[in-house]
């Protein structure tokens, strides 16, 4: 790769990471447990998006294409075998049994307050069937050991399980909605990262954006918000009823013997979808940027 390009990725994956590692660090995600996440996706990505056809996968091979080492890798294949599903998964089980734990009444005392369950007992008050009322396709065994891991529940003097939070994952942050930031992110970067890529076949992915330049004050920033709110939602429902009528026309031929329906899910081998969203930063006045700058900064612009 030519080096002044591989210079200006990294130089992009600068802006891209910082308000990722700003959530990290607001959420206690520390640099060690960052990089293991993105070890793992330098792996897969080898294995999934540089695989060679006919071609035995290998740790070597990825070893060499990554930088990481051999005990990386096995380090990372034996957490991905280890547990049930992925973190986002494991997560949103374990939101549901404690939403079940502090709302159902065969799990709950006077004034909703969480019981003590049994270890065993497979009947109303007993964990078992708290798992299995709400943890899915999960044993209550693995549960058990993954809320003791995450430090959710704690076994009392007599043997019971004891809820230690109430609230674990809630609001903006429950797992649904990391997922989604996650894959809107993905997203948006597939497009980009496809319309800039060497080797792309075919036209470049529609990508537009409009801003103000120079910045704008508080009341025109008011009134803008609301004017998206309206006209964003508008062009999204356009493009939703165009979708809509194309498979509306499909079902039409469906119905009239004119489309078989298994040709119908064959020919369905992409996924399409259009994001708007709204992005703001504080304007860099140039007596601000001087304030902030330190004296080992301004040594460096002079040399």
């Amino acid at each position: 790769m030519d080096e002044h390009v591989r210079a200006a990725l990294l130089a992009a994956y600068r802006h891209v990471f910082r308000p990722l590692v700003r959530l990290a660090l607001r959420n206690g995600i520390s640099y060690e447990q960052f990089v293991d996440t993105l070890k793992r996706v330098f792996i897969e990505s080898a294995r999934e998006d540089f695989e060679i056809p006919e071609a035995k996968e290998s740790r070597s091979r990825v070893a060499i294409l990554t930088g990481l080492s051999r005990k990386d890798i096995e380090y990372v294949d034996e957490s991905i075998t280890t547990g049930f599903g992925n973190e986002l998964e494991r997560l949103g089980l374990v939101t549901r049994v404690v939403e079940g734990w502090t709302s159902d009444g065969d799990f709950t005392g006077p004034y909703g307050i969480p019981l003590e369950l049994e270890q065993e007992e497979l009947g109303p008050g007993g964990f078992p069937l708290l798992a299995r009322r709400y943890g899915e396709f999960v044993s209550a065994g693995a549960l058990l050991a993954e809320m003791r891991r995450i430090g959710v529940v704690e076994e009392t003097r007599k043997g019971k399980l004891r809820l230690l939070s109430r609230s674990y994952i809630s609001g903006r942050f429950r797992p649904e909605s990391i997922d989604r930031m996650g894959r809107s992110l993905e997203d948006l970067a597939r497009t980009l990262e496809h319309n800039i890529s060497e080797a792309r076949t075919g036209p470049a992915k529609f990508q537009r954006a409009v801003y103000a330049p120079d910045g704008i004050d508080r009341e025109t920033q008011r009134k803008f918000h609301a004017f998206l709110q309206e006209t964003g939602q508008e062009f999204l429902e356009t493009l939703d009823n165009w979708l809509a009528e194309r498979e509306q026309e499909d079902e039409q031929r469906v119905e009239q013997r004119l489309l078989d329906p298994e040709d119908r899910e064959k020919r369905r081998e992409v996924k399409v979808g259009v994001g708007v969203y709204l992005y703001e930063h504080p304007v860099k006045k140039a007596d601000q940027q001087g304030e902030n700058e330190t004296d080992e900064d301004r040594e460096d612009d002079e040399n």
